[in-house]
């Protein structure tokens, strides 16, 4: 029979062992290995191991079988990890209803400017068709917030997705290509590599790009070649659109604009430099059911049509 005492019932959940510790052992339980545990929850595999080892002496159990190369749980450690996966769950559920009240889940979700507005906003009432009850709020960052201070579920966005203690899953290729207006290449007959230090090469983010580009065209950047830079990617499209000069552009959003002729790509290199668009969001995010479905969709977008 349950007892009415405050006081008891408070003793017994003082009794519990300690929280971070069950968080550990349930990661551990989910991923079946301790390597993986400690990568998604952004410590070291030694910490893991310690803790999971002190809960077993704590509550008397042994909690995982140890193999050469793998661990399984044991019966009371199976029952524990239903016990611990469902309460983790159902406070995540509790702290997401908390921040809306009206019940209504919604991501938040920073994502890259250029990226949002040509391949990601044009896409959305899809996802909204497909669950219309989960809102969207999109803040524009060409980096991942910082998941440990800003309140965001995820992101996408534009980097080298080296980023400690955060998943990233490549979108898309960050691939720079030359673009220019078709109505520069009206007078001329043929168009060598050579020949765009005729033009003003535009670009965004480091002259370096031009150099690495020409470099494999086996061209040589002169220290006197007229160039611009233009931080924003719509000023800087609209400017290779108003036939300013050469644009090195996202190769990958660009496809819109190289299919209807506004823009014309004379030649097929492409500048791999190492940036990419990344899906990204803390390790523990893909608990939650709305995280988890925009990712299926986005993933399956990607697969159907990667560019834009």
């Amino acid at each position: 029979m349950a007892s009415n005492d405050p006081d008891r019932r408070f003793l017994h959940r003082r009794l519990l062992p300690p929280l971070n510790a069950l968080r550990m052992f349930e990661a551990v339980a989910r991923r079946s290995s301790f390597t993986q545990a400690a990568a998604e929850l952004g410590i070291t595999q030694a910490a893991v191991s310690r803790q999971i080892k002190r809960l077993e002496e704590e509550i008397g159990v042994v909690l995982f079988q140890r193999h050469h190369r793998t661990i399984e749980l044991t019966r009371p450690g199976a029952r524990l990890h239903q016990v611990v996966r469902r309460s983790l769950d159902e406070i995540a559920a509790a702290v997401d209803a908390m921040r809306d009240p009206r019940g209504e889940p919604t991501l938040a979700i920073s994502v890259s400017p250029y990226f949002s507005s040509t391949w990601l906003t044009p896409r959305l009432p899809a996802f909204s068709r497909l669950h219309p009850k989960i809102g969207l709020s999109l803040h524009h960052s060409y980096h991942p917030p910082d998941y440990r201070r800003e309140a965001f579920d995820l992101g996408i966005n534009w980097g080298d997705g080296r980023w400690k203690g955060i998943v990233a899953e490549k979108v898309l290729t960050g691939a720079l290509a030359p673009m220019l207006s078709p109505r520069l290449l009206r007078r001329r007959k043929s168009l060598q590599p050579a020949d765009l230090l005729g033009f003003t090469l535009l670009y965004e983010f480091d002259i370096a790009h031009w150099r690495a580009w020409l470099a494999e065209a086996g061209i040589d950047l002169p220290d006197g070649a007229k160039s611009l830079r233009i931080d924003d990617s719509h000023a800087l499209r609209q400017a290779a659109l108003d036939g300013q000069g050469v644009a090195l552009f996202f190769w990958g959003l660009a496809q819109r604009d190289l299919a209807t002729g506004r823009l014309v790509q004379p030649f097929a290199a492409r500048l791999e430099h190492g940036d990419q668009y990344f899906l990204n969001y803390p390790r523990h995010a893909i608990r939650r059911r709305e995280v988890k479905l925009f990712r299926n969709w986005l993933t399956a977008e990607i697969r159907r049509n990667p560019y834009a």
